[in-house]
């Protein structure tokens, strides 16, 4: 072998441990445990750049657009957030993430005050008019997990929230699991988390109204507040059909983003989804 060849070989053995140096991939266990925490956020900080661990807790963060001064936070409902350096990354590592006990609030509601409420859409939209989970581009797509769609919701009292409910128009999964997700609201996109419950369901339901009870997570929200409610979809494996109806003249808007940590995206309309509870 000559030495060009030597040399070639020496650079390309150089870019491959380079690459392997920066491929972010780990897993994410409870602290003091071996046990995996699923459907973590594993995200770039100040950057449109995420992804969320799988079933097993395990993730692979591709390195595009991320430099060597960037740091990485992993987040999880119910757990402390944990940062690292990416200059100190060390492939495959084990993220150990403590507890955050959650205090829940509570709200004293008479039976004599307290009022049934349904808000949203309820009345299961435009049977001719359906909004895709996926769209047909993204069904090639290698990475589904995480996608977010959802819509806004204006607070007109005081309310304990025991129910999430979606009209599902066609459901071709045998079951797909989801995570609900309740925002704060600002310029008419969603901002922060206000909701640090995991709220964790599977549809298997083929179409129909789905119910889902979240009545043990004692969620509460106040007069005048804005909300978006978006669901995430936590399925890596299947690609098939889901759609949920929709409704055009809805004023409270259809929210969309391609991942844990893109960018939102509104249009007009409304998905066929209400949140139910009592007002006091």
């Amino acid at each position: 072998m000559n030495k060009i060849s030597i040399l070639i070989a020496f650079l390309l053995g150089v870019s491959n441990l380079i690459t392997a140096q920066n491929s972010y991939s780990g897993s994410v266990y409870e602290e003091n445990s071996t046990t995996p925490i699923p459907y973590a956020i594993v995200k770039v900080q100040h950057k449109n750049i995420g992804i969320v661990s799988n079933e097993s807790g395990k993730f692979n963060l591709s390195n595009q657009g991320i430099d060597a001064g960037d740091s990485i936070i992993v987040t999880c409902l119910g757990y402390k957030p944990k940062s690292f350096s990416v200059s100190e990354w060390k492939n495959d590592l084990s993220i150990y993430m403590k507890p955050d006990p959650i205090q829940l609030s509570e709200a004293k509601i008479s039976a004599k005050r307290a009022k049934e409420i349904k808000i949203g859409i309820t009345n299961g939209g435009t049977k001719s008019l359906f909004i895709p989970l996926f769209t047909k581009k993204e069904f090639s797509t290698d990475n589904l997990i995480g996608r977010e769609i959802g819509t806004i919701f204006n607070i007109e009292n005081n309310c304990s929230i025991n129910g999430i409910h979606i009209y599902v128009a066609s459901n071709k999964y045998d079951s797909i699991k989801m995570r609900a997700i309740f925002y704060s609201v600002e310029n008419g996109l969603p901002k922060d988390i206000i909701v640090n419950r995991d709220i964790i369901f599977s549809v298997s339901e083929k179409n129909g109204w789905v119910n889902i009870d979240i009545s043990q997570h004692n969620i509460h929200f106040y007069e005048g507040q804005q909300i978006a409610l978006t669901l995430m979809t936590l399925d890596e494996t299947n690609k098939d059909q889901f759609f949920i109806y929709a409704k055009m003249l809805s004023k409270n808007g259809l929210l969309r983003r391609d991942n844990a940590l893109g960018n939102w995206k509104k249009s007009k309309g409304g998905m066929s989804m209400y949140i139910s509870g009592f007002e006091y």
